[in-house]
């Protein structure tokens, strides 16, 4: 057990806010600073097997479906994810728990007597915080979603057994570039010799295949080794792996791929489910903040969605799912997101958008968007809880509104709602 009574006097909220103002750039990609602090306090190796996952979309959810299926063979799994929506602990899963505020008081307690003049970002701390965390709890597995790119994110430190990358696409351009090729290197970069690895999307970049190949990896990749066939009504699908195949599994409101991806892994890790196993945990998968379900007359979703790819994939989702009246939009998204390529891939799903700006660093105050709508019938506002109540007026019961843009605006539509 964690002895929690080594803090000094801080609480979680102190600590965040304290954290955040102690490196001079929010994102400082690269791994000699975190790797100089985790090796002074022995976390630069866990004790047991480790999943990493990187990629443009889909980190979040592929991690997710991993840790129930891992959690319905009986394993105790820990995952770090991020960003968090509500409440910072929900960086760390442990048995799909979330853990006492007090116990990551104590890790960044350790890790700022262990940093001396060795300055950390939030993330890397947090990353820090993870792997402290885990060691000291009794864990057969432990999953990690990278937080940017891959070889240069803090996560990698940790040479993981299993290596994940879903998909890639245009997104972080100031700090990965905007080359899809490149890109792909990068995510690539969590992949190590002769490591088992997955690849989650068919139609990825050629360039993961290649940093794969060069290394020597154990691969499984979705259309190549390991393949989703989708029945011809629709209704259902079956993973077919090398070894392990699942049939008859229920259609999943999340990215087939992903799920594709997270069978790949058990696979990789020698795990075999039960068909009923199967499909219990794939009906069961979901993930907050993704067409997460908020209220019905009028049907409310919130999904995160915020880039050009996500934006296609819950277009895709809405006209699958078609409903009986309208379709509003509320969406509110950062400024350094390409707030026209995510409009575009929505274009003719809504009946009329509700747009807001974002209180935040990052945030557009509504510019942006703007620009990317015109043409289009949309209504601005200053906040999100304005575009969302006006929304709410003017939505039948039988209308439906999707909630969309950004982590921060799916955080402050939950606050605005009471969690």
């Amino acid at each position: 057990m964690i002895n929690p009574s080594n803090v000094i006097g801080r609480s979680l909220s102190d600590w965040l806010s304290y954290l955040e103002h102690q490196h001079p750039v929010t994102i400082d990609l690269g791994l000699t600073r975190i790797r100089q602090v985790a090796q002074l306090m022995s976390l630069d190796t866990m004790p047991m097997p480790v999943v990493t996952v990187a990629g443009t979309n889909g980190k979040g959810s592929t991690c997710r479906l991993i840790e129930q299926l891992l959690l319905a063979k009986g394993y105790s799994v820990g995952v770090y994810s991020s960003p968090h929506i509500s409440d910072y602990r929900e960086r760390v899963r442990i048995n799909d728990k979330l853990l006492e505020a007090d116990l990551f008081c104590q890790a960044f307690s350790d890790i700022e007597q262990a940093r001396g003049n060795i300055t950390l970002t939030y993330f890397e701390v947090s990353t820090l915080a993870a792997l402290w965390l885990f060691k000291r709890q009794n864990l057969d597995y432990v999953i990690l979603e990278v937080g940017l790119g891959g070889r240069l994110d803090a996560t990698n430190i940790i040479d993981a057994d299993v290596a994940v990358v879903t998909t890639i696409a245009l997104d972080h351009e100031n700090y990965l570039g905007h080359d899809l090729q490149q890109i792909g290197r990068e995510k690539a970069g969590i992949f190590r010799a002769q490591g088992k690895a997955v690849i989650g999307d068919p139609s990825i970049v050629e360039s993961v295949y290649q940093s794969a190949e060069q290394l020597g990896c154990q691969l499984l990749a979705n259309g190549h080794q390991v393949h989703a066939q989708i029945s011809n009504d629709g209704q259902s699908w079956c993973y077919q792996g090398l070894t392990h195949c699942y049939a008859q599994l229920p259609m999943p409101e999340l990215p087939i791929d992903n799920a594709v991806a997270a069978f790949a892994v058990l696979d990789q890790l020698q795990i075999t489910l039960s068909e009923s196993q199967a499909k219990e945990q794939v009906a069961h998968w979901q993930l907050a903040g993704r067409m997460q379900l908020l209220q019905r007359d009028p049907i409310v979703y919130i999904d995160v969605a915020h880039n050009p790819q996500s934006a296609q994939y819950l277009a895709t989702q809405l006209i699958r799912h078609p409903c009986q009246g309208n379709t509003f939009a509320v969406c509110a998204m950062l400024a350094d997101k390409d707030n026209q390529g995510a409009v575009d891939a929505l274009d003719g799903l809504f009946e009329q958008w509700f747009i807001a700006g974002l209180a935040n660093d990052r945030g557009d105050n509504g510019d942006k968007l703007v620009s990317a709508l015109y043409g289009k019938n949309y209504q601005r506002y200053a906040n999100i809880h304005q575009a969302y109540e006006h929304a709410l007026l003017v939505a039948k019961p039988i209308d439906r509104i999707i909630i969309f843009g950004s982590f921060v605006t799916v955080a402050e539509v939950l606050a605005i709602r009471g969690g």
